[in-house]
């Protein structure tokens, strides 16, 4: 079994964009779906929207989003990411980077000022947050800064409590001469604690080059079962669910919020 170096994996966004980049346009169109079937007023009829993404990374999704002439913010705990992201829109269009803005800020104290008519979390990032008061104020601040009428598309992966067997999933990525090769394994969760532990090792190639780089990540993430999550949201009434999908990002393919699948995007709209 080769040795991995353990580290943060948030300190190399070039990796993390390589594996995870060529999703993007794929979900900036759903995002761009939900806002015309969901939201109100002129997004609603394809005007540019004003647009937040919590814990964005190095922004890759945004920067698409920008693209597309929607005004996007993000922010997040990793100024490694950040500057990545900052440094990488520099290659935009002076009109991309104009309606681009990153920062560094935290999910559950952040201080932003809107209005916002939405705001993303697609990819399980919500269960970083680790406490219920953490989760709870992160919502609340989103309500606070959504215009009315304004939508939280929140993606996240539910925990089956009675799998007591690890879970992998594996991705791979290639640009200008790198290969990236990217496995996560989910630990069984515990109930009591309401946490779970990922593993995250990279196996980075290069071309012309023959040592292959190999990194590992381990950290713990909070556990959701359907109702559970339903609890979390009650407790925020301010942001009223009204759909579901999953992580086939398919605007055409609702689903219910519960257990008969792990992979869930749920839709608020602020009251």
């Amino acid at each position: 079994m080769p040795d991995f170096t353990q580290t943060d994996w948030y300190r190399f966004p070039l990796y993390y964009d390589t594996v995870y980049d060529g999703d993007s346009p794929k979900e900036a169109a759903f995002l761009e779906a939900v806002l015309r079937r969901h939201g109100r007023g002129a997004v609603a009829r394809g005007a540019p929207a004003r647009i937040l993404e919590p814990a964005c990374g190095t922004g890759r999704l945004l920067i698409e989003l920008a693209r597309r002439g929607h005004r996007a913010t993000g922010f997040d705990l990793s100024a490694t990411m950040v500057k990545y992201g900052r440094q990488r829109a520099l290659a935009e269009p002076a009109d991309v980077r104009r309606r681009l803005r990153l920062v560094e800020d935290r999910m559950e104290s952040f201080r932003m000022r809107g209005p916002f008519d939405l705001s993303f979390c697609l990819l399980s990032t919500f269960k970083y947050l680790l406490t219920e008061e953490h989760a709870h104020a992160h919502l609340q601040r989103v309500a606070r800064v959504l215009a009315p009428g304004g939508l939280c598309v929140l993606g996240i992966h539910l925990t089956p409590y009675e799998r007591r067997t690890t879970d992998r999933e594996v991705w791979h990525g290639s640009a200008d001469g790198l290969r990236v090769r990217s496995e996560v394994i989910t630990r069984p969760a515990d109930r009591t604690t309401r946490l779970e532990w990922l593993r995250n090792r990279l196996t980075v190639r290069r071309r012309g080059v023959r040592t292959v780089e190999r990194l590992e990540t381990n950290w713990p993430v909070r556990t959701y079962d359907a109702a559970e999550f339903e609890a979390l949201l009650a407790r925020t009434p301010a942001l009223r669910p009204v759909a579901c999908y999953d992580f086939s990002h398919d605007i055409d393919a609702p689903r219910a919020l519960d257990d008969s699948q792990e992979d869930v995007v749920v839709v608020l709209r602020k009251r």
